[in-house]
């Protein structure tokens, strides 16, 4: 592992073990907008994970959901894409699926992913080029591949909701297709989860209209990296900076794209 590796691992299990300790007490909430909050607990892990990256690479620049968001993804050298909590209405209501998120960018491009669950205590991790790989506290790594599964009709494909009523209507419409096609569906509520569920084989693929940066920095290499493909939602090509994503095994991400028509 580089120093980046191991630094993203490091901190991504870190603030999973706030979380984890945080997760029975009672919530401080608060609202951002519509749909969206923020709790102690994301604040917390969020301060553990900018304290080692400014301690270990104090020049590299950090793009945090909690933090600074004036930050150009295409700017030479290195971004840190931090979300410390993915999932935080589940983990408001103490709903047991939640993540750590931390993705280390390179002119836009995701070099470092890493997705921990706190519960699960799995860490998932991926450097570009290296590979995909889990690991448990108990367990040697296990490489991650994507599922093989080409028939449409046979897949359990996963999707979220968006906070915009009007995105929300066209994946509801979406997912209604998308049902009768598939062999069922899922919402997880964290999008993080969702991403690495594809990269493990889990699910078969995943959609999301309106991901920001730091929902996807940490899952998005671990798809790839586990032979899985992503796009943009309508299947035009995947940015960091976009606001969407559609990921799949890769067998059937033209038929997903058929099916949910989300352009």
């Amino acid at each position: 592992m580089t120093d980046f590796l191991k630094t993203a691992i490091e901190a991504a299990v870190a603030a999973g073990e706030v979380l984890r300790r945080k997760f029975p007490e009672t919530r401080e909430v608060a609202s951002k907008g519509p749909r969206d909050i923020v709790t102690d607990a994301d604040l917390a892990a969020q301060r553990v994970i900018l304290d080692l990256i400014a301690q270990r690479f104090p020049d590299h620049a950090i793009l945090s959901e909690e933090g600074r968001h004036d930050i150009d993804l295409a700017a030479p050298g290195f971004t840190w894409v931090i979300d410390p909590l993915d999932g935080t209405s589940n983990y408001a209501h103490r709903f047991p699926y939640f993540s750590v998120s931390v993705g280390l960018a390179e002119k836009g491009e995701v070099v470092v992913g890493v997705v921990h669950d706190p519960l699960g205590r799995q860490t998932y991790y991926a450097e570009k080029g290296q590979g995909a790989f889990v690991r448990s506290e108990t367990e040697a790594p296990e490489r991650l591949r994507v599922s093989d599964l080409a028939d449409l009709a046979q897949a359990l494909v996963g999707f979220d909701l968006p906070r915009d009523p009007a995105a929300r209507e066209k994946v509801v419409a979406a997912t209604a297709r998308a049902s009768a096609a598939t062999r069922t569906m899922r919402s997880i509520g964290s999008a993080a989860l969702g991403l690495v569920q594809v990269a493990a084989g889990g699910l078969d693929g995943y959609y999301h209209l309106t991901l920001l940066p730091w929902d996807v920095a940490g899952g998005a290499l671990l798809i790839q990296e586990a032979g899985g493909q992503l796009s943009s939602p309508s299947g035009g090509p995947w940015r960091l900076d976009g606001t969407g994503v559609l990921t799949s095994n890769g067998h059937l991400h033209s038929a997903l794209v058929k099916t949910l028509r989300l352009d």
